[in-house]
């Protein structure tokens, strides 16, 4: 499993539940325990928040993205269509602040949201099929 520190979230803006009062804010995950699902989220200057994998949310990979955008253009509106599609870009080239750039367009709407995010707890389920099916396929190739 990859080491989630200095990994930006987003604090799900729904979220029902939240003693830190951080929904819809972006945080950096400074510390990590998965065996218990708390995650340490730091904002700025303020103490660190604790929060399950489910109630963060982060980018979609670029791949997943621009492929559902080609796929769905039809299905949505033009303005989110070009707000993905930025979103999209910034995640290429992936710096730090065009990161927090593309996390910040996608607060605009819930479709915006919706289709350009991710939540923690799902994307690492994600990283750890990926990792079972290359250890499948290491063990196969042998």
């Amino acid at each position: 499993m990859e080491d989630l520190t200095g990994t930006l979230v987003l604090v799900h803006p729904e979220l029902t539940t939240d003693p830190a009062k951080r929904q819809g804010q972006i945080g950096m995950i400074t510390s990590a325990d998965l065996n218990n699902n708390v995650i340490r989220v730091g904002f700025g200057n303020t103490p660190v928040a604790l929060y399950a994998t489910e109630a963060l949310l982060v980018l979609r990979p670029h791949n997943d993205l621009y492929r559902d955008l080609l796929t769905d253009v039809k299905q949505m509106e033009v303005q989110d269509f070009k707000t993905l599609l930025r979103v999209s870009m910034l995640l290429e080239n992936g710096s730090p602040n065009q990161l927090k750039e593309a996390l910040e367009m996608v607060i605009a709407n819930k479709q915006t949201l919706e289709y350009g995010t991710v939540s923690l707890q799902d994307k690492m389920a994600l990283v750890m099929e990926k990792e079972i099916e290359v250890q499948q396929q290491v063990g196969i190739g042998r």
